[in-house]
């Protein structure tokens, strides 16, 4: 771990010297130069650190930068706002539609192509950890693009020949009704 973190520091400070080093005709005010670098390079140590720390959130970070996340490492993307200002409870009967692909966009299931919107009971377990938490602060009407890393999902087990173990998972989900 300390010899990565070193050839990452080292590949930093190589671009950031071979920045420095470039030529141009403008004129350039230098402490704002000097904060902008700094800048780039904490920005660069922080996300060394997270591909060190956790390469998949890094990934899901890279592909959808404008993701809001939760504490577990759910990522999510409102598309759609919902009506109302109740949410599902643990046990509510819940019905979706949903399109599941791999985070590389290879479709692998989908309840629209089936024309049959998906049922189960929230919070218990019935269905991946990512999607018992997501459904449980949406609203009726509401759609979302999930983004689940394989923790909340299927984890190292991966789900028949089409998920993957370790694979990160992206489902557009629209909540149509709970009770």
């Amino acid at each position: 771990m300390a010899i990565l973190r070193l050839i990452s520091t080292a590949t930093i400070s190589a671009l950031v010297l071979a920045g420095c080093s470039r030529q141009s005709s403008e004129t350039v005010d230098s402490s704002r130069s000097d904060s902008e670098l700094e800048n780039r390079v904490e920005n660069l140590e922080t996300t060394v650190d997270l591909l060190i720390k956790d390469p998949e959130i890094a990934r899901i970070r890279q592909a959808y930068p404008e993701a809001q996340s939760t504490t577990s490492g759910l990522h999510y993307i409102v598309t759609e706002e919902g009506s109302g200002s109740s949410t599902p409870k643990t046990g509510d009967s819940i019905t979706a539609h949903y399109k599941g692909t791999l985070l590389n966009g290879t479709k692998f299931d989908s309840s629209y192509d089936r024309g049959e919107p998906f049922s189960f009971q929230v919070g218990l377990g019935r269905v991946i950890k990512g999607w018992d938490e997501a459904f449980q602060s949406m609203k009726k009407g509401e759609k979302r693009t999930l983004i689940i890393p394989s923790k909340l999902g299927y984890g190292s087990r991966g789900a028949g020949g089409s998920i993957p173990p370790n694979a990160t998972l992206v489902f557009d989900v629209e909540l149509i009704d709970f009770e």
